[in-house]
């Protein structure tokens, strides 16, 4: 199963920063992580530049850096100290960069993150729900990243909603979803949308006797158990109960085995994320998806579908990358 050790909160002091540190600790408490904090200062370049022209006798790298970077540190450590039990305390890090999206995402792929967790928006506030650090991180991370806009309560997950297009690529948050419910004890809810313009799913053969929406169904839960197979999960496969849209995924840890209950959702409509959105907005109380879907690409002419759920759903969002392998056709 997928495990979540260590954590990496980004934060920038607002109070849409803060939100996270709840989240965080409730993950880390509920998965046994560690918890880092880390805030990047953003370089003054231009500040700097113009000081040097002018001939004022300081150096931001010998003369302001160093006193910025002493009371962060001395910030970072106040908040985990007055969020985080001390048994999920990790590092305070402070960094001096000019993209600060660029360095969470560097940050957290070099030092072997689990995740990443962000307040939906900090001080870059926007119209969309999702602000510009975040939505920028959450592009661009091969690590999950969990963004949360409201304080987070792990015992109000209740129901866990997986967002999929019935691709290979959508199906890479499947693992996560499944181990995200179990933690929290949630139930998981595939939820696909038949779109007005067609989309993947029209691939899957159509029985007369069952109808579209149940050969629909039938045949996303066959692609899931193979994804399962053909990646080695085979701890994790989904068990058919003979109930039409309610099954369960069964996954084996060591001599023991634990179910979480799976119901699948099919919705028709003209736009994926409206509906993604709308049902999430109901039902879900965490919704989790891939960053990509059938077309392999994301944000290049209208944005994908997960970038415009992340955007404007107001629930806590979970997206994960699928694998470069997953990529090659």
């Amino acid at each position: 199963m997928i495990q979540m050790k260590k954590i990496l909160v980004a934060t920038d002091f607002s109070k849409g920063s803060e939100v996270a540190y709840a989240a965080a600790q409730n993950l880390a408490g509920t998965f046994g992580g560690v918890i880092d904090f880390v805030h990047i200062i953003p370089t003054l370049k231009y500040f700097n530049e113009s000081i040097k022209k002018l001939g004022v006798p300081l150096d931001m790298n010998k003369d302001i850096y160093p006193k910025i970077i002493e009371e962060t540190d001395a910030k970072l450590k106040k908040a985990m100290s007055q969020y985080l039990k001390e048994i999920n305390r990790g590092e305070a890090i402070v960094k001096v960069e000019r993209r600060p999206s660029e360095k969470i995402v560097d940050l957290a792929r070099k030092n072997g993150y689990d995740m990443i967790v962000m307040g939906a928006k900090g001080k870059d506030e926007t119209r969309f729900v999702r602000g510009g650090t975040t939505e920028k991180v959450i592009r661009k991370s091969k690590i999950p990243v969990f963004s949360v806009d409201s304080r987070f309560d792990k015992n109000s997950i209740k129901n866990v909603v997986m967002s999929t297009d019935a691709s290979e690529l959508s199906l890479a948050a499947f693992p996560l979803a499944v181990a995200v419910a179990d933690a929290f004890k949630a139930d998981l809810t595939l939820f696909h949308v038949i779109e007005l313009y067609g989309g993947i799913s029209e691939e899957i053969p159509r029985s007369p006797e069952k109808g579209e929406i149940v050969s629909v169904y039938e045949g996303i839960i066959e692609k899931i158990n193979s994804f399962l197979d053909k990646r080695g999960l085979d701890p994790i496969h989904i068990n058919r109960t003979g109930i039409v849209f309610e099954d369960e995924v069964i996954f084996s840890e060591g001599n023991t085995s634990r179910s979480v209950n799976l119901f699948t959702k099919i919705e028709k409509g003209i736009s994926a994320h409206y509906e993604i959105e709308s049902y999430a907005s109901d039902k879900a109380d965490l919704v989790i998806m891939a960053t990509h879907g059938h077309s392999g690409f994301a944000h290049l002419i209208l944005g994908s579908t997960a970038e415009k759920v992340a955007q404007y759903v107001k629930k806590p969002v979970i997206t994960i990358r699928p694998e470069e392998e997953d990529f090659i056709k």
